[in-house]
């Protein structure tokens, strides 16, 4: 029986904001609960995933991850400056994803608390949700089949819900670069409007 979430395949290893939501609680760590866990009450449908992303600030990650390698001490952890990632098994399952970008301080500050497992969660809000898949969606530096997926849920945001600030939208998507907020706004108007959406 595995001991991070349900597994599908033998081969696949989950982890579910369950696993390190309480954790992080406990060591007094505030966190943004990001990737498509973050996402999931924005999307038309919610969809599966094997790995759960945190936006941690700077000054809390070393923290934040000594008390996850206490409780999960068969965690492997791997750091960059942008992200301290976290394997078992060869497999990635929990990132902490750093506030140092503009955009992530930024959005650090934009949520929106939900009900998740009977705790009160910080996710983005809807805006800063649609820009963070943004960044991503134009990041030359992920894999195609990732930058896909970014763009299916930009999509699905915009379809599922018609009221968005799309002044706050291009606030946000201005911190990633010069232009970037109006090539934010353009994506949700062309996905409006039924028109190519090319990534």
């Amino acid at each position: 029986m595995p001991i991070l979430g349900m597994e599908q395949r033998e081969d696949v290893v989950r982890m579910g904001p369950e696993d390190v939501i309480p954790i992080l609680d406990a060591a007094k760590i505030k966190y943004l609960l990001t990737g498509a866990h973050g996402i999931g009450g924005w999307l038309v449908q919610t969809r599966a995933t094997q790995d759960v992303d945190v936006l941690v600030q700077v000054k809390d990650v070393r923290k934040a991850a000594d008390a996850i390698l206490k409780k999960l001490p068969f965690l492997e952890l791997e750091k960059s400056p942008d992200v301290w990632r976290f394997k078992r098994d060869g497999q990635y399952v929990l990132d902490l994803l750093l506030t140092r970008a503009p955009l992530y301080k930024r959005v650090f500050a934009e949520f929106h608390e939900i009900a998740l497992h009977g705790k009160k969660v910080r996710v983005p809000r809807l805006e800063a949700a649609l820009a963070t898949k943004f960044a991503a969606m134009v990041g030359h530096y992920r894999p195609q089949e990732k930058r896909i997926q970014d763009g299916a849920d930009f999509l699905s945001m915009v379809a599922a819900n018609t009221k968005i600030d799309l002044k706050l939208l291009a606030e946000l998507a201005e911190l990633i670069y010069p232009g970037a907020g109006a090539e934010a706004v353009k994506y949700v108007e062309d996905a409006r409007a039924g028109r190519r959406f090319e990534i």
